[in-house]
């Protein structure tokens, strides 16, 4: 296993041994005064792994290591016998393999790069759990982090459950499974893989400060011993998870401060208690959510179709929200969706986030309501998508109502069609202490559209409405006007 283990490294050590070298003696400078204050010195070039570092106990070496990466530390394995085994000790064990995957992506020979892919998967399976032994031999203790990122599916079932087995046996801390195919090309189509509690080490005390499980099939069930037995558990994210359907996030002691949930498109419902959470974030089908109570939230984040059913749950439970600084949502059919919406009064909130998908027979007059219900906003940014809708309409006038705290604007995707001019409009007239406001063109404008004459012309378009306001308006410098063909 040993020469595996060289074979493997050698093609970079020599490399990676002069900065390796460099890199340590930097770090021993910050042990010295502790180590020797009268007589320190900067240590001698190691050569065949003795000198002055090699000479030090291995509780020093092992803090020096733990400052770097777990592919660094692996590395000085090959400087002596001595080196063999102390970065078995190093409490992180990433094993990313996300940019290994995008470069052999090819996106005009689908078939080439499949089979590249299954090669790829087979020698990345085989180096972590080369990697996993190399730790399991040294006997080493409990590990901070655990995290695999590369896309495997079901196929490979028997090895990710021995990866995940390993991780909570050495008690880890913070544990990411994310299997996700990062060219959206799904060159893993033998399912996702299932978390089972047959896998896990199951105990009542789970030390987990942090959850992440990408691309992973994992159920209610799953996820309730997680939050049940893990009271330090800060940090839960799930995403791509068909197995999910009704999750329930309740405890009287929970600790969990961020949840995300992300394209679990099976999902029904969503219950949460949660005093201590302070950020939220939803993609994903429209839920239903019979209860939200989260005191302490100050960042929200929704996309998808349940907008309706949050405000709802907003409206019913507004003494929830008195902390919420940031919102953010990303709605399609905006006027459908968000119309007639009723909001909760947000006096705390600064920031408001917007992500349209939009058309020119829409208006966004309504956010009226909403940003006024938000006295302390700050700061206000809308993107936009366009829907190619080819309906002409006259200019809306909303009622004047002016905001005392909104200072800064970004528009992104801005066309100078009527919706985005009129909306515009009303936020100049009413935000009397604005103090920036920013219109980008970039949005709209991708590689593809640029070669087309029509869209240099929205591009202008678009410049030339920005300059039309900031004239009839007076705003000079307040005023930024940004496009792709800067």
């Amino acid at each position: 296993m040993q020469d595996i283990f060289k074979g493997f490294h050698r093609w970079y050590f020599f490399s990676f041994f002069g900065d390796f070298q460099s890199n340590l003696e930097l770090e021993m400078e910050k042990f010295g005064p502790k180590l020797s204050p009268c007589t320190w010195k900067k240590p001698k070039r190691v050569v065949d792994g003795k000198g002055r570092i090699s000479e030090l106990p291995d509780e020093i070496l092992i803090l020096v290591l733990s400052h770097m990466t777990m592919k660094e530390a692996a590395k000085t394995c090959l400087i002596s016998r001595r080196w063999q085994n102390l970065w078995t000790f190093h409490p992180c064990l990433e094993f990313d393999g996300s940019q290994a995957f995008l470069r052999f992506d090819n996106p005009n020979n689908r078939r080439k790069a499949k089979k590249i892919y299954v090669s790829e998967r087979s020698r990345y399976i085989n180096w972590v759990n080369h990697m996993v032994h190399s730790r399991l031999s040294a006997a080493a203790a409990a590990i901070d982090e655990f995290k695999i990122c590369f896309p495997v599916g079901e196929s490979c079932k028997p090895d990710i459950d021995e990866l995940v087995r390993f991780a909570f046996e050495k008690k880890v801390k913070r544990f990411e499974l994310d299997l996700t195919d990062f060219t959206g090309w799904c060159y893993n189509m033998d399912g996702c893989y299932p978390l089972c509690l047959q896998t896990v080490s199951l105990t009542s005390f789970v030390p987990l400060k942090s959850l992440v499980l990408k691309q992973v099939n994992v159920s209610s069930q799953v996820l309730a011993y997680f939050i049940s037995n893990s009271p330090f558990l800060e940090c839960l994210c799930v995403g791509g998870s068909t197995s999910l359907v009704h999750l329930r996030v309740v405890g009287p002691s929970l600790c969990l401060k961020y949840l995300k949930i992300i394209h679990c498109l099976c999902m029904e419902s969503l219950e949460i208690d949660a005093a201590n959470l302070l950020s939220f974030k939803y993609s994903g089908p429209k839920i239903k959510i019979p209860s939200m109570n989260v005191p302490n939230i100050v960042e929200l984040l929704i996309d998808g179709t349940c907008f309706k059913s949050l405000t709802r749950s907003m409206v019913e439970m507004s003494t929830a929200f008195t902390r919420l600084e940031k919102l953010a949502f990303r709605v399609i059919f905006v006027e459908r969706w968000m119309n007639k919406c009723e909001y909760p009064m947000l006096s705390n909130l600064k920031q408001l986030e917007l992500d349209l998908y939009a058309s020119d027979d829409e208006s966004l007059l309504f956010l009226s309501s909403l940003i006024n219900a938000c006295p302390s906003l700050n700061k206000l940014s809308l993107e936009f998508c366009w829907l190619e809708v080819h309906v002409k309409r006259e200019m809306k006038k909303a009622r004047k109502c002016p905001h005392h705290s909104l200072k800064v604007v970004k528009i992104t995707g801005f066309v100078g069609k009527t919706i985005d001019t009129e909306f515009c409009m009303y936020l100049i007239e009413n935000a009397v202490m604005l103090e920036k406001i920013t219109i980008d063109a970039c949005r709209t404008i991708n590689e593809s559209m640029l070669r087309a004459n029509k869209d240099v012309e929205m591009v202008k378009a678009a410049r030339e409405c920005a300059e039309w306001l900031k004239s009839k308006y007076f705003l000079g410098d307040k005023l930024e006007f940004r496009s792709s063909d800067h």
